[in-house]
Order: structure tokens, then C-alpha cells, then sequence
């Protein structure tokens, strides 16, 4: 399955056509309610580091997918989560909708997509995530069908954010995130979450993240 829409980054591979890597989806919507939302929300979020403030509105597939905690509870966090950003999940999936030329669904049986959420902090500044490939889907026992990885920036430092990403020479380069826009890739390429640069107190880096497989033979969007 190949996306309908135009790709920023391309993966030459001797004399063959490029492979997409990556798409990005502009938007000029307001995202403040929704950040006005994950911050309404404090009581769930879960502590993913104890030498930062890192966290996540919602259990997800690479940190959780081999727990119990995965599991538990998920039926009525998901209806919470759903409940409270209906209309950013609608617009995630019309998106989704229109790149794959399909329907897209929100999960019923895994969890749905949810938040990164990192609170300006000190021990932050220089520190970037682990470089990695996305295979929640192996973790969960799903079979790797049109499997896809996408991001949406809810909230960005003044000083901005985005990722890392080592490109097809094998040279590390930056794609930066604009507000309010859905990136969406393979999952396949290294990557990692770029660091922060720039304290200012006060500041949150919000993203909403999810994954796309396909099960049962419908494209479905999970955490």
C-alpha cells in the first residue's frame, strides 16, 4: 500500500524508484483547547522518567505493550480520551482517510492514540531520546501489515522541536515540527525525539502520537 499524498523525504536505493519515508500535513488549526485538555487531565498522566519531566496521557504499545498495565483499565481510559479530544481524533482520521485513500478507524481493542508531554526543565536542555525504529505492532503480536507511525504538534517550546532522523547516506539531519502539524512516516527510518534547546520556564512539548496497522483488514490507529 503506497500513500496518495507528497512525500518531504525519499530513500534512493540504487536504480530503483524512491521510498517514501515521510509525509508532513500542514494545518493552521487552533490547538489550545487541546492543550488546555492534556493539562485538564494532570491526574492521568504517567511519569516516564526519573531524571526528567517526561510523560504520556495514555499507556502505549513500546513502553507498556508487554505489561499487564497495558491492558488494564482500557476500555475506560480510552472512553476518556475519546470523550475529551473527539474532534482532534475526527480530524487525525480524515487526514489519515485522505493519505491512504481508505477509511482509518480508531482502535476498540488497543489503546488510543495519546500524548508525549515534556514540562520545561533544566535537566532537559542537550538531551535527546534513544535512536530507534517503531515496531509497537511486533510488541502487541500484530501481523507488520501497512504499518505507519504518525505525529501531531500540540505544543512547542518557543525555541522549537521536532526529531532526529539519520538520512539514506547515513547522515544524521533534523526535521522540525511546526504547530497543528501531522507527520507521518514508515516507522522504519532511525529517528529519535530531538533535545530540548532552550529552557524557559513555564513551556511544554506536547504531541499527540499514534500507529497505524492493519488488522482484521481495516487500517486501524492505536498507542
Amino acid at each position: 500500500m503506497e500513500m496518495e499524498v507528497e512525500w518531504e523525504g525519499e530513500d534512493f536505493v540504487g536504480n530503483d524508484e524512491p521510498k517514501p519515508l515521510w509525509t508532513v500535513v500542514p494545518s493552521s488549526a487552533d490547538t489550545k483547547p487541546v492543550v488546555d485538555a492534556v493539562l485538564s487531565l494532570r491526574d492521568m498522566w504517567i511519569s516516564r522518567s526519573d531524571e526528567f519531566e517526561f510523560y504520556t496521557l495514555g499507556r502505549c504499545a513500546y513502553l507498556d505493550g508487554k505489561t499487564k498495565a497495558y491492558k488494564d483499565n482500557l476500555k475506560v481510559e480510552n472512553n476518556i480520551l475519546v470523550e475529551k479530544f473527539s474532534g482532534l481524533y475526527a480530524y487525525i482520521l480524515d487526514v489519515l482517510n485522505d493519505a491512504f485513500a481508505e477509511n482509518v478507524y480508531l482502535t476498540k481493542d488497543l489503546r488510543v492514540p495519546g500524548f508525549h508531554i515534556f514540562v520545561a526543565d533544566k535537566r532537559n536542555l542537550g538531551k535527546a531520546g534513544k535512536w530507534h525504529e517503531d515496531y509497537p505492532h511486533l510488541i502487541l503480536g500484530l501481523d507488520p501489515i501497512d504499518t505507519f507511525a504518525f505525529t501531531m504538534a500540540i505544543e512547542l517550546p518557543k525555541s522549537g522541536g521536532g526529531l532526529d532522523f539519520i538520512d539514506p547516506f547515513h547522515q544524521q539531519r533534523h526535521l522540525a515540527y511546526n504547530k497543528g502539524d501531522l507527520v507521518i512516516h514508515t516507522g522504519e527510518d532511525i529517528h529519535r525525539i530531538a533535545g530540548m534547546k532552550k529552557y524557559v520556564e513555564g513551556e511544554y512539548r506536547i504531541t499527540l502520537q499514534g500507529h497505524v496497522v492493519r488488522k482484521d483488514g481495516i487500517l486501524e490507529v492505536f498507542f
